[in-house]
Parts: C-alpha cells; structure tokens; sequence
C-alpha cells in the first residue's frame, strides 16, 4: 500500500501491530508502565506502556480503511509471540529455565577451567557420573548421550503456562483491536446510494439519455441461452414510475449480427408481452452468420453511439446478469466518477468484455482501435483480443486514447455474475466459482486505480474499497 498511495503509516501498520501483540505477550522487553511516576504523586492510577501504543496505533489507522492489513499484522505478531514465547521458556532464544539441583550441579561441575588439568578432568567426570545416577534414580533428567533434558512433563507445563499468557494477555487484546478495526471499516466503507434524482439532474441533465447499455448477444455451444436471465436482472432495477427521474433517461439495446439466431427471436417476442421491456428494451438485428466478436462490436457501437444522444454507452455480454444489488452500485461508481473524476473515460464494474462503461465519445473512439486490430488480423499479423483492445482505451494504454491514462474508476467488487464460464462462444472458459458476484475486481489492485479509488472516496467522506 505504501507503493501504491505513498502512505508510509498504511504500510508500516502490519508491523506495528505486531509489535503490540509481541509487547503484550512479553512486557518485561519494555518499559512496563508509569507505575513509578505514579507512585511519586500519590496517584491511585498505573497506566501500561502498552495500552498507550495500542491508542497511538489507533488513532493512526482509524481514519483509514486498513482493517485487513491491521489484522494481518495482529495475526502475524499473535503467532510470533506464541513460538517466541514458547522457546524462551525451554531456555533457548535467550531465555532462561529454572533448573533443579541436579542440573545446576552437573552445569557447575562441567565448566572447563584448564584443559591440561588431570585433576580437573577426573573431578568433571565423577561429578557427572554422580549426577547422571542422581537424576537417573529422582527425576529422570539426563538423556542417553548424557546431556540434560527436559522431561514431557516440564514440557507440558510450559506450554500450558504459554497458552495461560496467551489467553489472559494477548487474546483480550487482540478480540479488542479486531473489533475496533472491523467496526471502523463499517464507518469508512459505508456509502448511501445515490438517488436517482441527483444523478438525473447531476449529470448532464440536458443529455437526452443518461446511460445506454447495449447487450451483445451471439448463438452459442449446444444451443445455450441466457438472455432471458440476463434481461431480467436489469429490467428488475429497472424503474417502474413515469415520474421517476430515471425512468426516460436508461434504456438497453440487444444487438445480434445473426440472421439465424432462435434464442434472439424467442427472447424478443417474450419481452415484447412486457410494459416495463416495451418502454426500455430495442432490438437490433444485422444479417450475416460470421461468428467475429471484433466485428460485431465496431458495428453496434458505432450503430448505437453514432445515433442515441447518451452520457455513457456501456458494453454488456448475454451471460453476465446483474448480481443483488449490483444496479445500484454501478449507478453510485457512475457518481462517484463523476463527482471525484470529471475527466475520466468511464467505468469499469465486470470483467472481460462486460461491464465496460464508456464516454460515448471514448466508446466510438474505441471501435477505430478495433478496426485497426481487425486490419492488422487480415494482414496475418496477431491482433489484441477485442476485450482487452477495449480496456486498453478505458485504461488510455492506446494512442487513440491516451487522454484516458490514470481516469479510470472501477467498482470495488464485480458486479455481473457470469452464467456463460464455460459455454464461451470462442470455446475458452474457466471454473464456476472464478468471477463471479462477490469478487474483487481485477482493476482494484494496479496502482493507479486504487489510488484513485481511496482519492475519489476521501473527497467524499467515504471510501469504496477495503
């Protein structure tokens, strides 16, 4: 985090709060309180150095949403401390063990003074011969080799006085930070969603259309259909009120470059029956049969773009319906964008080729990159696949969209759901539960995006992400 916002105390956090937990755990390391202070004073009051770094770190990581980093360094210093701890208490690590008799016998009787020494050297080894007897017939404490050793049950005892410390020192202090960073992030990460009456007379209220979503849809594998599902999830969000500010200013179009296409016409004459799906819905059809996703999306954003007066022009697939929720939450990232990042190209709240939500200028800009990529496949030279050609605008990799570098304002998780993972029409898929709804978005982790994300966020007195 700190490469990736320049924030040192974000990224110092993790260590810091381990320290607590080591310090907990081990407070003779450091000064343990103010008791003498105290004492001089007549003061009743003992305060531990300890809780006073615990209100220090605080109120450093309070004002951030760092949770998950904080309780990775609490986790982190919580297993430290317990092997710490435990391998002081057999007497290695610089610690110390209470020996018996035996044993500090046997220690004084072994420490070398001359090497030459006869007498020395006898004296050692009947010492050790009597200690060896000794412990062999009272406590067991010598091993084969000769060497002290300590017994299961000193074992077992000090790793019952270690766990003794660990549950009254450490994991009160531990549940307390875990509930007060969790309680935190709660506050950071709470967003009201935006009403559809300040987004209508927010942005560009003189635009005829707010948002425009155009649903690519295409035969696929064994004859699977889903974009009855897919329709549904966005006519369900859909408002249902002439008076809604909203209702006038959203609108979808299916498009299909298929003349043979069932699916298409079954979902069409279905919808048709439908007020809501009549009001909002546009069927576009163009004749042809050739299976080319680069060429199909140059045709209907350029159909699209080049005639509807909208804000954005979003790029949409058949199989990615909206999850619980989603609709609103791709309306508040609309918002934030506009609110925090006027000049941005658009937003980003899927993956793949969906969920692309363009500038209608950035989207027509887009199908020249397309266009060129298409020329350069006829010329036998290997073209970008048509989904990362169009993040590569969104995210102003490409020359043709360069003004767009460090604009982008993706969601914080993916808000479609995937019903197509395997059943791609370009035969390619992955495993049901990768990408789905729920999941972080792939974009949240570059560098620029989450500081973007965090800045956007700040300016409003809330943050998008964890």
């Amino acid at each position: 985090m700190v490469h990736f916002c320049n924030l040192p105390t974000i990224g110092l956090s993790p260590f810091l709060f381990a320290l607590l937990v080591v310090q907990a755990l081990f407070p003779e390391m450091t000064s343990p309180s103010i008791a003498d202070y105290g004492s001089n004073t007549g003061s009743r009051f003992t305060i531990r150095r300890i809780y006073l770094q615990t209100i220090l770190c605080l109120f450093n990581v309070i004002p951030k949403t760092i949770v998950w980093w904080a309780i990775s360094g609490l986790l982190g210093g919580f297993i430290v401390a317990l092997v710490v701890s435990y391998q002081r208490r057999m007497g290695r690590w610089g610690g110390k063990v209470k020996t018996s008799t035996v044993e500090k016998l046997f220690w004084e009787s072994t420490e070398l003074t001359d090497d030459n020494d006869e007498d020395d050297y006898h004296h050692q080894a009947m010492s050790k011969e009597y200690v060896r007897h000794s412990s062999e017939s009272a406590q067991g404490y010598f091993c084969e080799s000769g060497s002290i050793g300590i017994s299961g049950a000193s074992r077992e005892k000090k790793l019952s006085v270690t766990l003794w410390k660990t549950v009254s020192y450490v994991l009160p202090l531990f549940t307390l930070l875990v509930l007060v960073l969790i309680g935190c992030n709660q506050i950071h990460t709470y967003r009201p969603d935006v009403s559809n009456e300040l987004l209508n007379t927010t942005i560009e209220p003189a635009t005829p259309f707010l948002l425009t979503l155009v649903i690519m849809t295409a035969p696929r594998r064994n004859n699977v259909a889903y974009i009855k599902q897919t329709l549904w999830s966005y006519l369900a969000s859909f408002p249902d009120e002439v008076a809604d500010p909203l209702y006038s200013r959203i609108q979808i179009m299916v498009y299909t470059h298929f003349t043979d296409f069932a699916a298409f016409d079954e979902a069409k004459e279905y919808f048709q029956t439908i007020p809501k799906a009549r009001k909002h819905v546009k069927w576009i059809r163009q004749e042809g049969f050739e299976k080319n996703q680069r060429k199909h999306l140059i045709s209907a954003i350029r159909m699209v773009g080049s005639v509807e007066d909208t804000v954005y022009l979003g790029i949409m697939e058949d199989d990615f319906p909206f999850c619980a929720g989603g609709w609103q939450e791709m309306l508040n990232t609309i918002y934030l964008a506009h609110q925090t990042v006027p000049e941005h190209c658009g937003v980003f709240v899927t993956t793949g080729g969906s969920g692309l939500i363009f500038k209608r200028s950035v989207a027509l800009t887009a199908s020249f990159i397309l266009e060129s990529d298409m020329h350069a496949e006829d010329r036998g030279e290997r073209a970008t696949p048509p989904d990362i050609s169009l993040q590569n605008c969104i995210l102003g990799k490409h020359d043709y969209c360069s003004s767009c570098a460090g604009t982008l304002v993706v969601s914080k998780t993916l808000l479609q759901g995937h019903l197509g993972y395997n059943s791609s029409t370009i035969g390619e898929g992955y495993h049901a539960s990768q990408f789905q709804c729920g999941w972080r978005h792939p974009f949240v982790s570059t560098q620029h995006d989450v500081c973007l994300l965090q800045k956007a966020a700040n300016s409003l007195g809330t943050n998008s992400f964890d």
